[in-house]
Order: structure tokens, then C-alpha cells, then sequence
């Protein structure tokens, strides 16, 4: 019988799962000294360089299984950060970035972007992803280009979409 992990944990393994695979395409990852609302702060450094040009913001949620939890705060409280959600942590990860309220919403949908929860209350959540919802969230899984392209912003590189 499999022992069931902290909660705590889930977390940490997910921010850890996400800065490998950041460092897995060139990108160097810091942690934040304290817990503000961002994981971690993704960056790149030529050789030459001691400064990034650029840092990204990424808010990381993770979870043992599927299902989502959107907060229009995230957002609000740190322009350009970029989410990334983990689900299936202790079995076979997957990742979905969304860089944008925009994003978020297409994830969510029409009917749950439209709904009060999202427009007036600022968030909605899903516990176990139903067939509509993993379907929506397929839009964005791997796509860390999305990340890529913030930090390649910078240089004047552009990284096709």
C-alpha cells in the first residue's frame, strides 16, 4: 500500500518538478527569499552577463491528481507572472502554463468565465478535472515557450508561438 504524502509536499515537488523543467531548456530558476505569492523567478544569463535582463514571475500550483484553482489576484498582484499548473505530481506530471488572464479564461471556458464566481468573486475551482475541463486545459500544456518568449522579450529574440 502506497503512503499518502503531505499536502506540503505535493507543493514542493511541483515548484521543484517546474524549475526542472525550466532548467531543462536553458532557463536558470531562483527561489524567493519569502512566500509573496511567486515560487519562483525565472531568468537567463549569457555568459558575459552577472545581471538577467529579464526576470519572469512564476506561481506554481500542484496537485496529486487533476483539477484547477484560478485566482484573478495572482494576476493582479504581479504583472507578467506566469502560471504554471501540476497535476498528477507523484505519478506523471503534466504541466499547463498560462501566462495571462486571457489564457486563464480560455481554460476556464465561457461558461465558467462567465460565471460569479470568476467575474465577481475573482476565482473558481475545480477539485477533480472532468472530460470538458482536462479537454480546455489541453490548449496550454507544455508550453513553456510562453515563459521563453517573456524572457527572450527582452534580448529583441523573438520565439514563434
Amino acid at each position: 500500500m502506497a503512503m499518502k504524502i503531505n499536502p506540503a509536499l505535493i507543493g514542493k515537488a511541483g515548484e521543484l518538478l517546474v524549475a526542472a523543467e525550466l532548467m531543462r531548456r536553458g532557463i536558470d530558476v531562483a527561489y524567493p527569499a519569502s512566500d509573496v505569492g511567486v515560487d519562483l523567478l525565472a531568468y537567463r544569463l549569457d555568459p558575459k552577463q552577472t545581471v538577467a535582463g529579464k526576470v519572469v514571475p512564476i506561481q506554481v500550483k500542484a496537485r496529486s491528481a487533476s483539477g484547477y484553482n484560478f485566482q484573478r489576484s495572482w494576476f493582479d498582484r504581479c504583472p507578467g507572472v506566469v502560471l504554471v499548473q501540476v497535476w498528477h505530481v507523484e505519478t506523471a506530471p503534466e504541466f499547463y502554463v498560462l501566462e495571462s488572464l486571457r489564457r486563464v479564461e480560455e481554460a476556464l471556458g465561457i461558461t465558467h468565465s462567465a460565471s460569479v464566481s470568476w467575474k465577481i468573486n475573482g476565482g473558481y475551482s475545480v477539485t477533480v478535472a472532468g472530460d470538458d475541463a482536462y479537454e480546455r486545459m489541453q490548449a496550454h500544456r507544455d508550453k513553456w515557450e510562453r515563459v521563453i518568449r517573456q524572457l527572450d522579450a527582452s534580448t529583441g529574440e523573438t520565439v514563434q508561438s
